[in-house]
């Protein structure tokens, strides 16, 4: 995978410019003209709505949110809605992502939040919060200790304190506060230290928050290992200089990892098992990996690894090679370390590093994420090694023992 890899997230480098001073109005045909005055309420529409610290997709995100939510518009620039969450913090949303609602509705209220509860349930513990209607919300992970920590925006608490019920297991402690009018906060201190995800829906006047049971026993048994073989179809990934498809090796890989996984009671299901794509045919880049992404999102799974090859972006290919591995949210960092030094020490490749990164597969918090490369197939030593049967059974072997010793790591701790 090249460093324009279909995989990579936008960059978060940059920050917004000046704002021009005065009025300038540009007549397009055919172009529709943004009025004088944005003010007006919007609504998410977008599978995953993304709100940045400023008008263009190089910013930051601050939340990401699921359609049906309501926002109040105060500025446009550029192609992008400015929201306010509360007084003391506003986003940027793209108009793709969102409907302008009719100009007649008003700004919405601060609502407030009249109950929070917790209880065990199958899966976890299971937090409701009592709402209005839909709100905009972010999850952080904290990792010592370790919490959950959920902001509600454009909400004020009605009242202090949480119900926990004696079948909620996950959670020691939860606290709500008043960071700011408009911005409540509720942490949940859990119980265990390497977390399995968590999921938010909102309905029926509530928003829940699921905070999965912690990891049971120390094998791969009765595992579910969600596997996603990079690239397919149309997209080759990265070519090496001998014409070696980066999406061959990548799938016969995953598919000999099925086998090495199975063989351990665990249960490996794959987002593809042929050179295809997983969205239909004339799909855009953005379009295939949101299928992937929301292919991958199941609700028993246990782990979710995408399986690479690199490849460098510019300067000399053979310079470039060895190992990587990439993850997102902090309960991802465990097993990015633990699978990295496997794969190293079973390929022999130099251990180059483990990295944060936004890479689209990986921006969920529904299970800990890793995204690995295993070796350069732009590098002409790497590639003529990724011809034959050793390296792919090298590189399936030092997945599942990965997969293997997190899980023992995790029970041990």
């Amino acid at each position: 995978m090249n460093s324009q890899a279909v995989y990579r997230g936008w960059s978060a480098s940059s920050t917004p410019g000046p704002r021009p001073i005065g009025l300038v109005v540009v007549l397009l045909v055919g172009v529709a003209i943004v009025p004088a005055t944005a003010e007006r309420a919007v609504k998410t529409t977008h599978p995953r709505t993304d709100l940045r610290t400023g008008p263009s997709r190089e910013h930051n995100r601050i939340t990401v949110l699921p359609p049906g939510i309501r926002l109040w518009a105060d500025d446009y620039v550029d192609g992008f809605y400015r929201v306010p969450l509360c007084p003391v913090l506003h986003a940027w949303v793209s108009r793709e992502q969102v409907q302008p609602l009719d100009r007649s509705l008003p700004r919405p209220q601060i609502h407030a939040v009249t109950d929070i509860s917790v209880k065990g349930i199958e899966p976890g513990s299971l937090a409701t919060i009592r709402l209005a209607e839909p709100v905009a919300y972010r999850v952080r992970q904290q990792l010592h200790p370790p919490a959950l920590i959920l902001d509600l925006f454009g909400v004020n608490l009605a009242r202090y304190g949480v119900r926990q019920r004696p079948s909620d297991r996950c959670t020691w402690a939860v606290v709500a506060e008043q960071v700011a009018d408009g911005w409540a906060q509720v942490t949940f201190h859990l119980t265990f230290s390497q977390q399995r995800g968590w999921r938010v829906t909102q309905h029926d006047g509530a928003l829940m928050l699921l905070i999965r049971n912690p990891y049971r026993g120390d094998t791969l048994d009765h595992k579910v290992i969600v596997l996603d073989p990079g690239h397919g179809g149309r997209d080759s990934g990265a070519v090496g200089p001998t014409g070696v498809r980066e999406k061959d090796v990548n799938l016969r890989i995953a598919l000999r990892l099925v086998e090495l996984l199975a063989e351990r009671g665990a249960t490996a299901r794959l987002l593809r098992d042929s050179d295809r794509a997983l969205s239909p045919g004339g799909a855009s880049q953005r379009e295939e990996l949101e299928a992937r992404l929301a292919a991958s999102e199941q609700p028993d799974a246990d782990l979710f690894l995408s399986i690479h090859n690199n490849a460098v972006g510019s300067g000399d290919p053979a310079r470039a090679f060895g190992t990587e591995t990439y993850y997102w949210t902090p309960m991802s960092v465990l097993p990015a370390r633990i699978l990295q030094n496997h794969l190293c020490q079973r390929l022999r490749t130099n251990n180059r590093f483990i990295s944060w990164r936004p890479f689209y597969v990986l921006r969920s918090g529904d299970v800990p994420r890793v995204l690995v490369e295993c070796a350069y197939v732009s590098n002409p030593s790497e590639e003529q090694r990724m011809r034959g049967d050793e390296f792919t059974e090298s590189a399936a072997l030092a997945l599942r023992d990965g997969l293997e010793d997190f899980f023992a790591t995790v029970a041990a701790s």
